[in-house]
């Protein structure tokens, strides 16, 4: 797996707490989790091309919460 995602993941739930709320904070780690067990099921014979689609699926999942939590893309100034 991504370390990079997977930190990114669970700091960006912790940052946009307030702006998510309790409910969408839960249905997110069920989409999370629902990921890791069907690329895990899927590619049961190939484990390590799990890790990599799996990386590649958190990573949109952490695309999308910083469009959600920042109102939009970040600025870099």
């Amino acid at each position: 797996m991504n370390a990079i995602a997977l930190v990114l993941f669970w700091v960006l739930l912790f940052l946009g707490r307030h702006e998510l709320g309790a409910k969408w904070i839960l249905i997110l780690i069920a989409i999370w989790a629902g990921g890791l067990i069907a690329f895990a099921v899927a590619c049961s014979p190939y484990p390590r091309a799990a890790a990599y689609f799996f990386g590649s699926y958190q990573a949109v999942l952490d695309i999308i919460l910083i469009l959600v939590i920042f109102k939009g893309d970040l600025r870099i100034h």
